[in-house]
């Protein structure tokens, strides 16, 4: 049995905000309606309806990121059991995160559901349809730098699983733009090892030393170092 939430007096007592603030301002509108007849009516009417926008807006981003939570909550749980061996779950998180995404398009966990959604995809090996969740969120997520930084190399994966190299190369060299530290030496990482599977030997070679010179994760400093000095021989 669903235990319901308890409303307390003081929670009753309090007024609602969409309410009083939308009274505030019918107020306003009354008490300055002759200073501002005609076209200064309008103008109210306009400020009225922005405000009203406004908080429609944070209402909407409010629920979004309740339910955004639940279903990263779901994604995780996922992600820990397929560690394990399991693969159950898959499509029901899929269609909690297409719910977030019909429901919230104009807010930022709709966004965020697209990014989510690639890497479920790209998890289970639907590379197709990982490519298009990334590619919607690029489309949508403005500048923000990590997250388009996290989409580029996703998609970038998702094209070297359709083993589309010269794609995820676009894909990785994109993500350079947006890289900061660390993330540098994942990106040239990434290009050198898609320029080895293109046969292009010379851009592999100058890729993986520019890993090298970006603080490298030291357990991969030797498997790069062996591809240098192989290249080199070439």
């Amino acid at each position: 049995m669903v235990k319901r939430k308890r409303i307390t007096k003081k929670q009753l007592k309090e007024p609602d905000e969409f309410i009083t603030l939308t009274e505030r301002v019918f107020i306003f509108i009354r008490e300055h309606s002759k200073k501002f007849a005609g076209g200064g009516i309008l103008f109210l009417v306009l400020i009225l309806a922005f405000i009203l926008l406004q908080m429609w807006d944070k209402k909407k981003e409010e629920e979004a990121a309740r339910e955004l939570g639940v279903a990263t909550g779901l994604y995780e749980r996922v992600v820990a059991q397929a560690r394990e061996g399991s693969t159950q779950g898959d499509k029901d998180i899929l269609a909690k995160f297409d719910e977030i995404i019909t429901k919230f398009p104009r807010t930022s966990s709709g966004r965020f559901s697209l990014l989510y959604k690639g890497n479920m995809y790209l998890r289970i090996g639907e590379f197709d349809e990982a490519t298009k969740a990334y590619t919607a969120f690029l489309d949508k997520s403005g500048k923000e730098r990590l997250y388009r930084y996290f989409a580029w190399e996703g998609l970038g994966h998702a094209y070297e699983g359709k083993k589309d190299y010269a794609k995820a190369l676009e894909a990785y060299q994109k993500m350079l733009e947006v890289a900061e530290g660390y993330q540098l030496a994942e990106a040239n990482l990434n290009i050198g090892y898609c320029y080895e599977k293109l046969g292009k030997s010379k851009e592999a070679l100058e890729s993986f030393k520019a890993f090298l010179s970006s603080n490298p994760k030291p357990s991969l400093t030797n498997v790069v170092l062996r591809k240098v000095s192989l290249l080199e021989k070439q």
